[in-house]
């Protein structure tokens, strides 16, 4: 069974966002290939949509791209620079305690905004 069909998503596009974490790690497809026990030509057809990532391999690829699960699951096709930016910045907060306070000031904030 394939990830993209379980969850009806276009294999093209799920290729796209595999592409654009793979080039934000600054990883070839020969380096994510060789993390992945696969060939080269294999991550060139996921990226292009020609193969489908199977389910098991979602977990693996997402360890490797440093992305959620849900990264694949997102209808956004690509983070803009403030995107990962703000990213980056929360990463470098030196508890999980003060991920979750801004976590959750930045929820309140929307909430209160919207």
């Amino acid at each position: 069974m394939s990830f993209a069909d379980n969850i009806d998503l276009d294999s093209y596009q799920l290729g796209q966002k595999i592409r654009e974490a793979r080039e934000r790690q600054g990883l070839s497809q020969e380096e994510l290939a060789a993390q992945l026990g696969l060939g080269q030509r294999a991550i060139s057809e996921l990226e292009n949509g020609k193969r489908r990532l199977a389910v098991t391999e979602v977990p693996i690829l997402a360890a490797i791209l440093d992305v959620p699960l849900l990264y694949f699951l997102s209808d956004a096709h690509s983070t803009t620079e403030r995107d990962e930016l703000l990213l980056e910045q929360f990463h470098l907060l030196p508890s999980d305690d003060l991920q979750q306070m801004v976590i959750d000031m930045v929820r309140l904030l929307v909430k209160t905004l919207v």
